[in-house]
């Protein structure tokens, strides 16, 4: 291809655009909302203790290490700015190193493109390493604390630090026992259960507003597995829903989100999934459900029910969607993959 003067000038300011960020000491990135692709500079891993280019070049790895605390204040400000509600996208908040702590960065950018219809293009920002200065903060605001108490002495100061330390550990060990084991876990399978679903559900609807991407929905249960509970007893009918549980697991992406709906009865987010693709991966889970052989000389099968997100949809507008492709589904003789058809549309999946 030939390349024009204005495209090789281009190409020259984005070199030495690129060349300038690797040399800046704090971390530096590159988001291009059309294509979801992020460009981070080396010192951007080397700040957060990661292994120079090892995550994944979209904005799923920025969202999983923000601190849970901070999570909402910072999709509201970046939001403000997709929205074109403010211009420049500024706020601190905290990250997740590779040893699990947390260091406190300011994030600032700036969009620098705009596609025709006004949307954002492109944008461009750096994470300043803040940690220090939070963490001097926070003795200064303590030691005045403790001036204006009295407590004064060394010993004070070492006791209070000690006891607050103590506790903090406590409340986090008993915080996540309680979420992981009770809150969000099915106890049988081990994956999340329906609250933990929801709320998940909710979070990857705002997220695929958020980046313009795409999103999918897929229910299934297991055909006539009350056949199996009558006749082998609900011993082997809790096995069999682990079984079909770990199979699924080993079958799909880190990214997506599976849970236990109810029942014999399971659901997968598919993030970055459009329709067709989904049905694409469902397709292979059935199939591979169907020959799996969970117990000597026994078989399972499963229907599947696949929908799309719509801009505008709610969690209740989808799953209406996707409860009558599963019936559908069930309809045509089970073990089948199928969309809700409106009017006269035909389509089974599995053609």
């Amino acid at each position: 291809m030939i390349k024009t003067y204005n495209h090789l000038v281009t190409e020259d300011a984005d070199n030495t655009l690129n060349n300038i960020l690797d040399i800046i000491v704090e971390g530096t990135w590159d988001w291009n909302r059309n294509t979801g692709h992020v460009e981070r500079s080396p010192s951007w891993f080397l700040m957060l203790g990661y292994e120079v280019g090892i995550l994944s070049k979209d904005v799923f790895t920025w969202e999983n290490i923000i601190h849970p605390n901070d999570y909402e204040s910072v999709m509201s400000t970046f939001e403000l700015v997709t929205a074109g509600t403010i211009n420049q996208y500024s706020i601190e908040y905290r990250c997740k190193k590779s040893d699990g702590s947390y260091l406190w960065i300011a994030d600032r950018a700036k969009v620098i493109e705009y596609n025709q219809d006004g949307t954002i293009a492109r944008m461009i920002g750096a994470h300043q390493d803040i940690n220090e200065q939070k963490i001097a903060q926070k003795e200064i605001f303590k030691q005045n604390q403790l001036l204006k108490a009295g407590n004064v002495t060394l010993e004070n100061i070492i006791r209070i630090k000690a006891e607050e330390l103590e506790k903090a550990n406590k409340e986090l060990k008993e915080k996540i026992i309680e979420v992981e084991r009770i809150s969000n876990t099915d106890p049988l399978t081990g994956i999340a259960n329906r609250k933990k679903f929801e709320a998940d559900l909710k979070k990857e609807i705002s997220r695929a507003d958020r980046y313009s991407h795409s999103l999918a929905l897929v229910i299934f249960d297991i055909d006539f597995f009350k056949r199996v509970n009558d006749t082998l007893g609900h011993k082997a009918g809790d096995n069999v829903l682990r079984k079909i549980t770990q199979l699924v697991l080993n079958n799909i992406r880190d990214i997506d989100f599976f849970a236990r709906w109810g029942g014999e009865e399971f659901v997968l987010i598919l993030p970055c999934r459009a329709l067709q693709h989904a049905i694409m991966v469902s397709e292979k889970l059935r199939m591979l459900i169907s020959q799996y052989e969970v117990e000597p000389d026994l078989f399972i099968t499963c229907s599947f029910g696949v929908t799309e997100y719509r801009q505008g949809d709610t969690i209740e507008s989808l799953f209406h969607r996707v409860d009558k492709a599963l019936y559908r589904a069930k309809d045509l003789g089970r073990n089948k993959v199928e969309i809700e058809i409106k009017d006269e549309q035909a389509g089974n999946t599995n053609a």
